[in-house]
C-alpha cells in the first residue's frame, strides 16, 4: 500500500479484497447481535454497504474487523430505534382505537391468546388506516396519533380549522366503519370456531 492510496483502495475490487479476511469476525458479530439468521444477514449486508460508501474515511489507525464492527453495531442501534419508534406508533393507533373510537375492547395482555389476537387487531387496524383517503389519513394521524392540536394542523395543511374538524370526524368515522367490516367476519368465525 502506497502513501496516496487509501486503505481499502479505491475501487469495490480493492474493498472486497481488502474485508474478505475479517468477514466471518464481522459475521459472528451481527449474529451474537441478532440472534435471527435473517436479521443478521440483513444487518451484515446493511454494515458492508456503510463500509463501502465510507470506505474513504478509514484511515487504517484501528483494526479493519473493529471498524467494521463498530459500524455493524451502529446500523443495529439504528434499526432497533426504528423498531422502537414504529412499535410506538402501534400501541399508540391500538390506544386511540380503543379510547377514540371506542372499536377495540380493552385487553390485557395476561395470555398469548389475548396478546394475538391484539396483534391481529393491531394488524386489521393498519390495514383499515391505508384504506382511508389521505386528507382523512392524515388528519386522524396528526391528531390522535401524534396529538396535534386542530389549530396546528390547520397549519401544517394549509386548511381552515373547520375543515380539520369535519375530516377528523369523518375520518374516525370511515376508520371505525372499515374496521367493523373487515373484523366482522373474523368474530363470526372465531364464534362459530368455539361451539
Amino acid at each position: 500500500m502506497t502513501e496516496s492510496q487509501p486503505p481499502l483502495g479505491e475501487s469495490r475490487a480493492e474493498f472486497e479484497s481488502a474485508v474478505r479476511p475479517v468477514l466471518p469476525r464481522l459475521y459472528r458479530f451481527c449474529a451474537s447481535l441478532c440472534g435471527a439468521r435473517d436479521q443478521a444477514d440483513d444487518l451484515f449486508q446493511n454494515a458492508l454497504l456503510k463500509a463501502y460508501l465510507h470506505a474513504a474515511s478509514f484511515e487504517g489507525r484501528s483494526d479493519l474487523g473493529v471498524w467494521l464492527c463498530g459500524i455493524a453495531r451502529h446500523e443495529y442501534l439504528e434499526a432497533y430505534r426504528t423498531e422502537a419508534r414504529r412499535r410506538s406508533l402501534l400501541d399508540r393507533l391500538v390506544e386511540v382505537c380503543t379510547d377514540a373510537l371506542g372499536i377495540l375492547p380493552r385487553t390485557e395482555l395476561s395470555s398469548p391468546e389475548a396478546a394475538a389476537i391484539l396483534s391481529q387487531d393491531t394488524g386489521v387496524l393498519l390495514a383499515c388506516l391505508q384504506q382511508l383517503p389521505e386528507e382523512f389519513r392524515t388528519v386522524v394521524v396528526l391528531c390522535d396519533i401524534e396529538e396535534v392540536g386542530y389549530d396546528s394542523v390547520a397549519e401544517i395543511l394549509g386548511i381552515p380549522k373547520g375543515t380539520v374538524k369535519s375530516r377528523h370526524a369523518r375520518g374516525r368515522a370511515r376508520l371505525r366503519d372499515a374496521y367493523e367490516r373487515l373484523a366482522a367476519p373474523r368474530v363470526v368465525a372465531e364464534r362459530e370456531g368455539s361451539t
